[in-house]
Parts: structure tokens; sequence; C-alpha cells
């Protein structure tokens, strides 16, 4: 039996949440801390589930999870940084496309 990896269960959850509620235009009190919470949540535990792993061989979920703990963090803790959305966009990019070619 498989067993579940809750890192992308709670990944899936921030996804839907983060597409749902502008879509159907709902506001929920303290709806983006809520956001901010289940990405570092889903980046924790996503880093936990690579443990003993190579990283080389999960090098795009690596990116991922940080991308994921700076995208809370930022919204959770209001921080910014100089060049912030490119560092973020390049983070992002480079997570996606490592994990399409299997990285």
């Amino acid at each position: 039996m498989r067993s579940r990896n809750w890192g992308l269960v709670v990944l899936s959850l921030w996804l839907i949440a983060t597409g749902l509620l502008p879509l159907l235009k709902i506001s929920l009190p303290g709806g983006a801390m809520i956001l901010a919470i289940l990405a570092i949540a889903a980046g924790v535990l996503l880093l936990s589930s690579m443990s003993g792993m190579r990283i080389t061989s999960r090098l795009g979920a690596l990116l991922l999870s940080i991308w994921l703990l700076v995208q809370g963090a930022i919204q959770l803790l209001q921080i910014s940084f100089p060049q912030m959305g490119p560092v973020m966009a390049v983070l992002a990019v480079a997570a996606g496309a490592l994990m399409l070619v299997g990285r």
C-alpha cells in the first residue's frame, strides 16, 4: 500500500484555493494568511518527504518547496526584497521545467 504524500495534498489544496477564491470572487477574513500558511506547510511537507533522496533526482521539487516557503513568508510576513518579482519568477520557471523533464 502506498503512503500518501501530504505535501502534495496540501499543495493541491493551496492550488485549488488560490484559483477558486478569485475566480468565484470569494473574500474570506484572513484568506491571505490562510493561503500563506498553506503554502509554507506544503513547502515544509514536500521538503520532509524528500529526506533520504538524492537532491539531483528531485531538484524540481526542491525548488518548488523553496518557492512555496518564500511565497508564503512574503505574504505572511509582508516582506519584500529588491528584484523580488523576477527572482520568484525565475525560481518558478526553473522548478516547473525541472519537474517536466523529471529532475
